[in-house]
């Protein structure tokens, strides 16, 4: 085949692939516990359900299922090693892998150790979930931050004299109307408003 795609593609090494994939399940692991031990009714003991919906919590008085008043009276349904635990459950189920770790499946494919009609391959998922056992294994950065996610809150706040993100999920501004406006001009929709 004389595709010429193949002469500009430039494959990663077996070990920056795996320090990539390794990276991104510990930044999946670690938004996933951070979710599920935040304190509110959805992940408290105490919460009151009605069928399957949570109508408030009994511990803080809440009726946000999102939001708990009292973080003091909070009792996680499940210990962080137990989360963990389910995590990893996690990881190794294709269809949760396809409905909500479609990035990981990309690495886990790339491997080796994922196809669609049979189970995830244990012995390479486990060795790529482990922490960093080997100097060469690090993961890549593209500065010199020791965790990837470090402030990464998906806000945009960080630094307050930077653009915003109008290309974030959740903005209600387009990359279009920041174009149009100059670096720091509202969008035409709020300037309208403004007026």
């Amino acid at each position: 085949m004389n595709d010429p795609l193949l002469k500009k593609i430039k494959l990663k090494s077996p070990e920056e692939i795996i320090a990539r994939a390794r990276e991104l399940i510990h930044r999946h692991r670690r938004r996933f516990l951070s979710r599920n031990l935040r304190p509110c009714p959805e992940n408290c003991t105490k919460a009151d359900m009605m069928g399957r919906k949570i109508v408030g919590c009994s511990g803080c008085d809440s009726h946000d299922p999102g939001k708990c008043l009292r973080p003091d009276k909070f009792q996680p349904m499940y210990t962080k090693e137990e989360l963990a635990k389910q995590f990893a459950e996690e990881l190794r189920d294709p269809g949760v892998l396809l409905r909500d770790y479609r990035d990981v499946v990309v690495f886990f494919w790339i491997l080796g150790a994922f196809n669609e009609e049979k189970r995830v391959d244990e012995e390479i998922v486990s060795t790529v979930e482990k922490k960093y056992d080997n100097p060469k294994m690090q993961p890549v950065h593209s500065d010199d931050r020791s965790d990837p996610d470090a402030g990464d809150t998906g806000s945009g706040v960080d630094d307050p004299d930077a653009e915003p993100n109008y290309n974030r999920a959740g903005s209600n501004y387009s990359s279009i109307d920041a174009g149009q406006h100059g670096e720091r001009g509202l969008p035409s929709r709020a300037k309208q408003g403004a007026k």
